[in-house]
């Protein structure tokens, strides 16, 4: 493995590591101490907190793992072929963190600007949605360095 492969691998797996672990403690631990003492601040100041972070390790997954898909696939032709597993997984994987990226801005600008105690549970689903989009992200690319999938 040359040393931009194994610096992008390290950087693409940090980034779903923020990504991930960030999403995980937002709908396995604020999100049930929320709603349970009816607090839509919990979520809010966690989102607050996650929100940079959690855009710059999509951003870096984004970059590091289009150059790793083209690593893989043996350039930019190969990722748009079609009839190759590389490519396949790659689109899936593209379309995956471009609905990712934008249900987190309807989830900062749409929810979270109307989130109150009253309503916590709305921002559960799209919690849980990101959430489950974010494991899969992971089992696809999985499927490119171990050939899982």
């Amino acid at each position: 493995m040359g040393i931009e492969r194994s610096i992008l691998v390290i950087l693409h797996i940090l980034g779903a590591s923020i990504w991930i672990g960030g999403m995980l403690i937002m709908a396995l631990g604020v999100l049930p101490k929320a709603k349970k003492a009816k607090d839509a601040a919990l979520l809010k100041n966690y989102e607050g907190s996650f929100h940079i972070l959690g855009m710059i390790a999509l951003t870096i997954q984004f970059l590091t793992g289009f150059r790793l898909a083209m690593i893989y696939a043996g350039g930019m032709k190969g990722l748009f072929d079609f009839s190759s597993h590389p490519a396949v997984l790659f689109i899936w994987k593209l379309v995956l963190i471009l609905i990712t990226m934008g249900l987190f801005v309807v989830f900062k600008k749409k929810t979270l600007s109307v989130l109150d105690n009253s309503n916590i549970s709305s921002a559960s689903t799209l919690i849980w949605v990101l959430t489950l989009i974010s494991i899969t992200l992971m089992v696809l690319g999985l499927g490119f360095s171990r050939g899982i999938i």
